[in-house]
C-alpha cells in the first residue's frame, strides 16, 4: 500500500460555517467530510490544492508550512540555504532581490533562484522528447496536479514527465554541483502548500516556507524590504524560465529549444478545467482516438502560482500579477544577451554545465488503494435506494443544482453512501423536510383550531339548548297562564249569563208589577230574595274582573319574558318571537276589555246595591219599591247592552286563547326540533374535532 499524504491544510471547527463552498471549489470532492458539525479534511484523498483556503471567507481553512520551524533553526544557528520560486517577483512587487538581504540576515547561508531549476527542467523535458518521442508529455511542475493524477486517474501516470520539478532540480543542483552546501538544510520559499507532498516523495527539502508567512511576519515586525540591499543568488540567473509560474511559461521557455512547439502544445490552467480536461483525455486515450497535441502545459490554480494558495495575490488583477514577472524577464533577457543564436548557444552552454540525464528523473504512485479504501462506489440499486431517501422519485427530483457543494445528485449520494455527508445538505431534500415540517406544523394548527372552534360550538349549542329549555319553560308557563285564562273566562261567561238571567227575572217582575199592583207585597219578596241573590253574584263578578285583570297583566309580563328569551335563542327562537307578540297583544287586549267589564260591573254593583236598599225600604213603603222598579226598568236596556258586549269580547278573548293554545302547540313542536338538531350539530362537530 502506498504511503499515507503529509496534511498540507488544516481546520477551525469554530470558524467553519459549513457553508461546502470548500466542497464546490474542491476538485477532490471526497476528500471533504460534511457529516459533522463542521467540514473535515481527509488529508489521504486531499490534493493540496488549497482552492478551499482562498473560497472560505470565514477563515475556517488554512495551509500548513514550515515557517515556525524554519525560523526556529536559525535561531538555533543552523545551517539553512534557502531556494525561491519564481513567483516571488510578483509577491514582493519586484522585491525579490531585498528579500534575498533580508534572509541573509536572518542566518540563510545562501540563496538560490529556482527560476534557474526551471531553466534545467525544461531542457529535461526537450531531451526527453527528441529521445524518445513520446504520444504525449503532461508537464508536471505542479504538486497538486501530480497528486490528482495518481489518486484519481492513474491511467495517465504513463504520461507524465519523467523530469522532476523546478524546485526538485534545484534541490538536485544544489546537492550534485555546489558540495560547499551538504549537510546544509534546505527551506523553499514557495507559493504552493502542496509542496510538502514533494519532499517527502523525492527526499530533498526540509521546509516548505509559505510566502504568505513571510508577509505575515514581516507586516508583525513592521520590516521594510526596501531597507535591505540588493543581494544576488548563488546560481547562475535564469532567462525566459522566470515566468514560469505564469501561465504558459513553460511553452515560452521551451520555444527556446523547439521553435513553434506551441502549435503542438494544449496550455491548460485553473479548477475546475483541469480536472475536467484530465477526465476527458483519459476517456480518449483509452479509446485510443487521436489527440491533436504531444505536450499539456498545465497548472492547478487559474491564475499560475503567482497567485497560490501561499500567497497574499488572489484578489490582484491578474496583468498586475504579471507585470513584474514580464519586467524580470526583460530584464534577464537584456542582461544576459541571449537574442539571437549566438546568445542562445552561450546560454545553453550555461545550462548544460549544470545538466545531467539522469540526475532530474523521478517516478510516480499509485494512490488508488487508498482512495478505494476510503470512498466505495455504490451499485445502481444502491443508488436508488439512496435516491429515496432524498427524496428523489423522479427525473425532475435531479436538479444538479450543486448547492450541495457537489457536481451532481449522483456525487452527493455517493458522499451519503460513504457517509461523508448529511441528506440535510441537499437542497431538494431539505426543502422537502421544511415542507413537511411546514405541513405537520399547519396540521398541528389546524387541528387544534378546529378542536378549539368544536369546544367553543358544543359550548355553544349548549348554552343555545339552555335558551331552549328555557323557551320551553316559558312556553309552559304560558301555556298555564292560557288554561287558567281560558278557565277565568269561561267562568265570567257563566256569570254574565246568571246576571243576563237575573236582569230577564227583574224584567219578568218589573211586568207583574204593571198588571197588579195587588200582589205588589209578593212580588216585593221575592224581588228582595232575587236582588239579595244578586247582590251576592255582584261581588264575585267584581273579585272575577280583579282576576282577569291579574291573568292580563302576569300573560303581558310573561309575553315579555319570552320575547327577551327569544332574542337571545337566536335562529331558534324567531318562531316563538312571533307567538310571542302575538300572546303580547292579547293581553293587552285582555286588560282593555278586563277594564270595560269592570266599570260595567261597578255600575251594575252601584245599581244592585241601591236596588237592594230600595228593596229593604220599599217593603214599608210599597210607592218608593214601584218608583225605584220604574228606574231599573229604565237601566235595564243599558245593562242588558253592556252584558251582550261583555258576552262579545269573552268569546273573542275565548277564540283568541284556542289561537294561542295552537301557537303554543307549534312552538313544541318547534322546540323539539330544535332540540334533534343541536344534537345532530353536536354529534358533527365532535366528529370534525376528532
Amino acid at each position: 500500500m502506498s504511503k499515507p499524504l503529509s496534511p498540507v491544510i488544516k481546520i477551525d471547527p469554530d470558524k467553519c460555517v459549513n457553508c461546502h463552498r470548500c466542497i464546490a471549489v474542491c476538485p477532490s470532492k471526497y476528500c471533504n467530510d460534511g457529516s459533522g458539525s463542521y467540514v473535515k479534511i481527509n488529508s489521504d484523498l486531499c490534493i493540496g490544492c488549497g482552492a478551499c483556503i482562498q473560497a472560505c471567507d470565514h477563515g475556517a481553512r488554512s495551509g500548513i508550512d514550515d515557517f515556525d520551524a524554519f525560523m526556529e533553526a536559525l535561531k538555533k544557528g543552523e545551517k539553512v540555504l534557502a531556494i525561491v520560486a519564481p513567483a516571488i517577483a510578483a509577491h514582493t512587487r519586484g522585491k525579490d532581490l531585498e528579500l534575498n538581504g533580508w534572509l541573509k540576515s536572518i542566518g540563510v547561508k545562501a540563496v538560490f533562484d529556482v527560476s534557474f531549476g526551471a531553466e534545467l527542467t525544461t531542457k529535461s523535458y526537450v531531451e526527453y522528447i527528441k529521445k524518445y518521442n513520446p504520444k504525449l508529455v503532461i508537464s508536471q511542475p505542479c504538486p497538486a496536479l501530480i497528486s490528482y493524477i495518481e489518486l484519481y486517474k492513474p491511467d495517465l501516470m504513463k504520461y507524465l514527465s519523467p523530469a522532476d520539478s523546478p524546485m526538485a532540480h534545484t534541490f538536485a543542483m544544489i546537492k550534485e554541483f555546489y558540495p560547499q552546501y551538504r549537510g546544509y538544510k534546505m527551506a523553499a520559499i514557495s507559493p504552493c502548500y502542496a509542496k510538502r507532498r514533494e519532499f517527502d516523495e523525492n527526499g530533498h527539502g526540509d521546509f516548505n516556507v509559505a510566502m504568505k508567512s513571510i508577509s505575515a511576519y514581516l507586516k508583525e515586525k513592521k520590516i521594510n524590504l526596501s531597507s535591505y540591499p540588493k543581494t544576488p543568488y548563488e546560481n547562475p540567473p535564469a532567462e525566459r524560465a522566470v515566468l514560469y509560474s505564469t501561465p504558459g511559461g513553460l511553452l515560452r521557455t521551451a520555444e527556446r529549444f523547439i521553435p513553434g512547439l506551441s502549435e503542438s502544445t494544449r496550455k491548460i490552467e485553473g479548477q475546475p478545467v483541469m480536472t475536467e480536461y484530465f477526465d476527458e483525455l483519459s476517456d480518449i486515450l483509452k479509446e485510443e482516438k487521436e489527440i491533436p497535441f504531444k505536450l499539456v502545459d498545465c497548472l492547478n490554480c487559474g491564475k499560475g502560482c503567482n497567485c497560490g494558495a501561499a500567497t497574499d495575490n488572489k484578489d490582484l488583477p491578474v496583468d498586475e500579477l504579471e507585470l513584474f514577472i514580464e519586467k524580470r524577464k526583460q530584464e534577464r533577457m537584456k542582461k544576459l544577451r541571449t537574442r539571437g543564436k549566438l546568445g542562445q548557444k552561450r546560454y545553453e552552454k550555461t545550462l548544460n554545465k549544470y545538466w545531467r540525464e539522469d540526475l532530474y528523473t523521478r517516478s510516480y504512485v499509485d494512490r488508488t488503494d487508498i482512495r478505494d479504501k476510503y470512498i466505495k462506489i455504490p451499485t445502481e440499486e444502491e443508488l436508488q435506494q439512496i435516491y429515496l431517501k432524498m427524496g428523489k422519485h423522479e427525473k425532475r427530483d435531479f436538479l444538479n443544482c450543486r448547492a450541495c457543494g457537489y457536481n451532481s445528485c449522483r456525487e452527493m449520494a455517493i458522499a451519503l453512501y460513504n457517509g461523508i455527508n448529511q441528506y440535510e445538505h441537499c437542497h431538494y431534500y431539505l426543502l422537502n423536510e421544511n415542507i413537511k415540517k411546514h405541513e405537520a406544523i399547519l396540521s398541528e394548527k389546524l387541528h387544534e383550531t378546529v378542536k378549539k372552534v368544536t369546544d367553543s360550538s358544543i359550548e355553544k349549542l349548549e348554552n343555545s339548548e339552555q335558551d331552549v329549555n328555557d323557551l320551553v319553560t316559558v312556553a309552559s308557563a304560558m301555556s298555564e297562564a292560557v288554561s287558567v285564562s281560558s278557565s277565568s273566562v269561561e267562568q265570567m261567561l257563566g256569570n254574565i249569563n246568571s246576571i243576563n238571567s237575573v236582569l230577564e227575572s227583574i224584567t219578568a217582575v218589573m211586568k207583574s208589577l204593571d198588571n197588579t199592583t195587588q200582589t205588589g207585597k209578593a212580588y216585593l219578596t221575592d224581588l228582595t230574595a232575587i236582588v239579595a241573590k244578586i247582590e251576592e253574584n255582584s261581588t264575585g263578578l267584581a273579585q272575577m274582573s280583579q282576576v282577569i285583570e291579574e291573568i292580563s297583566t302576569r300573560t303581558n309580563l310573561l309575553a315579555m319574558n319570552a320575547a327577551i328569551e327569544a332574542s337571545h335563542a337566536g335562529e331558534a327562537g324567531k318562531g316563538f318571537s312571533v307567538v310571542a307578540g302575538e300572546i303580547r297583544k292579547l293581553a293587552e287586549s285582555s286588560s282593555k276589555e278586563a277594564g270595560h267589564i269592570t266599570e260595567v260591573l261597578k255600575t251594575i254593583k252601584d245599581l244592585i246595591d241601591a236596588s237592594y236598599e230600595k228593596t229593604i225600604s220599599t217593603q214599608k213603603e210599597f210607592e218608593t219599591i214601584v218608583s225605584l222598579a220604574v228606574n231599573v226598568r229604565e237601566k235595564e236596556q243599558d245593562a242588558k247592552t253592556a252584558i251582550a258586549e261583555e258576552t262579545r269580547g269573552s268569546r273573542l278573548l275565548l277564540d283568541e286563547i284556542a289561537r294561542l293554545k295552537e301557537n303554543e302547540r307549534a312552538l313544541s313542536e318547534a322546540t323539539e326540533k330544535i332540540r334533534t338538531g343541536t344534537a345532530a350539530v353536536k354529534l358533527a362537530i365532535a366528529q370534525l374535532g376528532q
